[in-house]
This record gives C-alpha cells, sequence and structure tokens, in this order.
C-alpha cells in the first residue's frame, strides 16, 4: 500500500515501539521489525484503562559467562507494569516481585521481551497468583543446582498453560530458548 512507511524509515522510539507519520497517518511497529502498522486516531483510540494487559517474557543480562535473567512482566502497550521474577544465587532464589509498576525495557540490563499472551484484569490477577505460588529454585548444595529464574519462569508458564492463558506454542518457545545452568 503506497502510503504504508518504507521499513527503513525511523520515527520516535516509546518503549517497546517506534511510530512515525506519513500523509497524515500515524504507524507503529515494533522496535527490531520492518513492519508498520496504522495507528487509530487518537480521538479513537481507548483509553489506557480499556487496554488489555500483556503477559511478556523478558530476557536481561547479567554478568559475563551467566545466563540471561529471565522474568514475566504484565503491563498495558508502552506502560510501566508488574515484574514476576526470582532472584539470587541459583543454590536458594527468593521470590522478589516488583513493589510497584516498572519501565522494564528502560533498565540498563534489558535485552529483549517477547509477548507470550493477552490478558483481562481477572487472567493478570491468576499470573500474579501463579507466580506467587511457584516455589523458588533450591538446592542442599551447588552442584545439586538444576535450575535457575529459567526454570522457574518456565515453570510458571505451565501452570499458565494449564489454565488456558497461554498458548503451548509459546511455552516450547520459552524452553528452547532457556540456557544451561
Amino acid at each position: 500500500m503506497a502510503s504504508y512507511p518504507p521499513a527503513d524509515v525511523t520515527g520516535q522510539t516509546i518503549g517497546l515501539f517506534q511510530y512515525c507519520q506519513v500523509n497524515g497517518q500515524r504507524f507503529k511497529r515494533k522496535r527490531g521489525t520492518e513492519k508498520w502498522t496504522p495507528v487509530q486516531p487518537e480521538s479513537q483510540e481507548t483509553g489506557s484503562q480499556q487496554q488489555p494487559f500483556v503477559l511478556s517474557l523478558v530476557l536481561q543480562r547479567q554478568a559475563p559467562g551467566e545466563p540471561k535473567h529471565w522474568s514475566l512482566f504484565v503491563a498495558r502497550e508502552n506502560e510501566p507494569g508488574m515484574v514476576y521474577q526470582v532472584k539470587g544465587d541459583a543454590q536458594c532464589m527468593s521470590y522478589q516481585p516488583s513493589t510497584k509498576p516498572r519501565r522494564i525495557a528502560d533498565s540498563d540490563s534489558f535485552l529483549n521481551m517477547y509477548e507470550l499472551a493477552t490478558l483481562t484484569d481477572e487472567t493478570a490477577a491468576i499470573v500474579k497468583q501463579v507466580a506467587e505460588q511457584e516455589p523458588p529454585p533450591r538446592a542442599e548444595t551447588r552442584r545439586d543446582v538444576k535450575e535457575n529464574c529459567q526454570g522457574w519462569t518456565v515453570r510458571v508458564l505451565e501452570k499458565l498453560v494449564a489454565h488456558g492463558i497461554m498458548p503451548s506454542s509459546k511455552l516450547q518457545m520459552a524452553e528452547f530458548m532457556v540456557e544451561a545452568v
């Protein structure tokens, strides 16, 4: 379509999205992708309170030689959201969710975010509950360590698939990305 911007156009970046305007029409795309999609005029857009929540898998950098840190992020598009994660030494991790909404994509350690599911208020509450109830990884000795934050995240995702909150294909994607402990 002639009104679509070419893939090499750059625009204003807000969170995970880029925005541009061509012939009076606004477009957006996820950072790192080429395809632009039209954005409704602001007068037709619904308020952020009516936008659905999005469940995402977040990958963050750690110290050199360490596997990536994984967490789950629940937020409305381009808004701060809640982070559900376990942190600490892999032998004795603890559940450490965010205490207030955060802009995780603005973190210096942010690497990537994968959208897993669209959530309602009710299913967002189930995600929180499942994360709170999933035990963090533990091991008697360093040699007994079998999983870290990535394994915990996969266990949470398995339960979310069982609840019908996200498709099993997204779980399989995450399982494929798990790094050795």
